[in-house]
């Protein structure tokens, strides 16, 4: 007997960010063990329809459908009218999102008041799926900053996330910090959906010899030039130390925007070392998608890195991992990892740095613990057995009871 067929849509991700891609896969895979009894079908919206059809080429259940070039008027008058969230109206075809059984937000940033201000658009997916009586849930976010937006603005964000069926966050951090804005009631923690990819990870005993440097736009923006000389110089005194260097993207711009696009920042950084150094540092010129920058990070032994999927790819693939900070998320990331997560048993392999507060001495100290651990038992790798972890959380029946299919 077949299975009924349900619909579910995902909010807008650019696949050109690995962290993206890793979301939605990472989704696909918990929404296909919460809802066994159906025949799921995944909506996926894009800019760049046949590239992305190419990335989930492997994932027959997904459905890409175009955004439409004329909705950029429309959407331009509703905003500029005020009307953007009351009469939101999707990129891509009305009537695909009207005929979808679930609307899931999914991951990510969104809800870190990036820009200084609510997630407007964000805001109009759930309106348009409330007002058409499609039911919402979230899945894969980490929150922060609430309170750099005005009160008005504030109470129509918490309004809108007490409008969701389930908001399934991805650390205890972010569900605390719900609740000190008086939303719990329909939060749920489940870890970030890299998790949900990489089911077994072992540690293997080998000292460090390989370093993956990811330096972003992002440092650029919050930083300035400061932070590209401080990256150079660590790169440069790694370098010297004997350490073999790959500057690695883990994000690139579709439309070349440079404050997207880790290839320029990379560029910019491989320019600025010293001209000794320069020829022998690797900077990754590949294109990519999550398969090929995996490939990328089987290669290395340590990333270095301030874009949160690079750092949780690279650690469930079993490599030592600087996560460089640049917002709380980071901090309470690694102190799930290292106090509640299965991953606690390697947390001399991993830290967390302040990007302003990163240097050479750090990184030979987390080098040295890891390569400490690695010569202790050499023919012992550690396993992490992640699945059996994720099985036996509670969040599974709150998800099935919370969302009607």
């Amino acid at each position: 007997m077949a299975k009924p067929r349900k619909r579910i849509l995902f909010s807008y991700q650019l696949l050109s960010n690995v962290g993206c891609e890793i979301i939605i896969r990472g989704s696909i895979d918990f929404l296909t063990r919460a809802f066994p009894q159906y025949d799921l079908e995944f909506v996926v919206s894009s800019y760049h329809v046949a590239r992305d059809r190419a990335i989930l080429a492997d994932l027959p259940q997904v459905t890409i459908v175009p955004m439409l070039g004329w909705k950029r008027y429309l959407r331009a008058a509703l905003t500029y009218t005020g009307r953007m969230v009351s009469n939101w109206s999707p990129r891509f075809a009305t009537a695909e999102f009207r005929k979808s059984d679930l609307f899931v937000s999914v991951g990510g940033d969104i809800y870190t008041m990036f820009g200084n201000s609510i997630p407007h658009d964000w805001l109009g997916y759930e309106a348009f799926a409330t007002r058409h009586g499609i039911p919402s849930m979230m899945f894969g976010a980490n929150m922060e900053r609430f309170e750099i937006v005005s009160a008005a603005d504030r109470a129509l964000l918490l309004a809108h996330l007490k409008r969701f069926r389930i908001l399934v966050v991805r650390d205890r951090g972010t569900a605390d910090y719900l609740a000190g804005h008086g939303i719990s009631e329909n939060v749920d923690v489940f870890p970030d959906p890299v998790f949900s990819l990489r089911p077994r990870t072992v540690f293997h005993r080998r000292k460090i010899r390989r370093i993956g440097v990811n330096f972003t736009p992002i440092l650029l923006r919050d930083f300035g030039p400061p932070i590209l000389e401080r990256f150079a110089g660590i790169v440069s005194d790694l370098a010297r130390d004997g350490y073999e260097i790959t500057l690695l993207p883990h994000v690139y711009s579709s439309d070349g925007n440079p404050g997207l696009n880790d290839p320029t920042a990379l560029a910019a950084l491989h320019a600025a070392l010293p001209d000794d150094v320069r020829p022998r540092v690797a900077l990754y010129d590949r294109t990519f998608s999550l398969a090929t920058i995996a490939e990328a990070l089987q290669q290395i032994d340590l990333f270095v890195g301030a874009r949160m999927h690079g750092c949780l790819n690279s650690l469930t693939l079993g490599k030592a991992v600087c996560f460089v900070g640049y917002s709380r998320k980071v901090h309470t990331m690694v102190d799930w990892l290292a106090n509640e997560s299965p991953f606690g048993v390697m947390k001399q392999s991993f830290n967390a740095i302040h990007a302003d507060q990163l240097d050479a001495a750090q990184l030979r100290g987390l080098i040295g613990a890891h390569d400490a651990w690695a010569a202790a038992a050499p023919d012992e790798p550690v396993e992490v057995d992640t699945l059996s972890y994720l099985q036996g959380l509670p969040v599974w029946g709150h998800v099935t009871r919370s969302v009607p299919l």
